[in-house]
Order: C-alpha cells, then structure tokens, then sequence
C-alpha cells in the first residue's frame, strides 16, 4: 500500500513538472564566418586588413559588439539591418550596397531578409588585436 502510494506521489509530481516546464527557446542564429585574405596594409607598419565572407540565416544577429579598427562591407544577397547604440539612425543595407563602421562604434547587424543574407566585411585593425569585441 505504502509502495503504491509513493507511486501515485511521484507520478503525479512528474505530471505537475512536466505541465509546468516550458520547452527550451530554439537557438539563436548565428552568422558564419569564413577567412578569405589576412594581410598586412602596404605603408602602414603594424595595420593590418582581415577580409571575411559571411553566411547570416535569416533573422541571424552579430549582437553587440565593435571593433577596434574601421570595418568595411558590401552586401552580396539580401539585406542587413545595423542598429546603433549611439542614437545614429538604424542603417539597413541591401544587395548591392555598402555600408562602412568606425572604430570603436557599437553596433549589432542583423539578417532582415526572408532567407540567407551574404556579405563581405574587411576589418583594417593593428595587428594582433581581436577582429570584434562584445559590447555590455
């Protein structure tokens, strides 16, 4: 009787958990990165040019970072969207164009077309400094 009892208990406990627990958020895109050219900038000692093609799914986002060096890019195929925590107005950049970033500027860019989006971004940056930092 006592076993049944503990039975019922820990099955009805399951059920009130299970009702309760709420399936986890699917993750978050993230865009891809791929490496296309490091190299140094000719009469500049110590800068050097990093150039990326980027892969966004739909809907992926950079989150909020910056960079310490300007950050140039061109989208190829669909459309960004870069909000700026400085009060700059949000820029939206579609196929075709450019978009350039300042040091130090904050920013999140995000994929605001209905499929992939692709972009080139060439960062110019002193050597060994990381190619973007997180902003808080």
């Amino acid at each position: 009787m006592i076993r049944a009892i503990a039975v019922c208990a820990a099955t009805a406990l399951l059920l009130v958990v299970s009702a309760d627990a709420q399936p986890a958020p699917p993750p978050k895109p993230l865009p891809t990165h791929i490496f296309l050219d490091h190299v140094p900038v000719s009469g500049a000692p110590g800068k050097s040019t990093t150039m990326l093609s980027i892969e966004w799914p739909p809907n992926a986002s950079s989150g909020w970072h910056y960079h310490a060096g300007d950050e140039y890019g061109l989208v190829t195929e669909g459309a960004l969207r870069i909000t700026y925590r400085s009060g700059r107005p949000p820029l939206t950049v579609k196929a075709g164009e450019a978009y350039h970033n300042a040091a130090g500027v904050v920013h999140e860019t995000r994929n605001i077309a209905d499929g992939v989006t692709y972009s080139i971004s060439v960062l110019v940056l002193d050597r060994g400094r990381p190619l973007s930092t997180p902003a808080k």
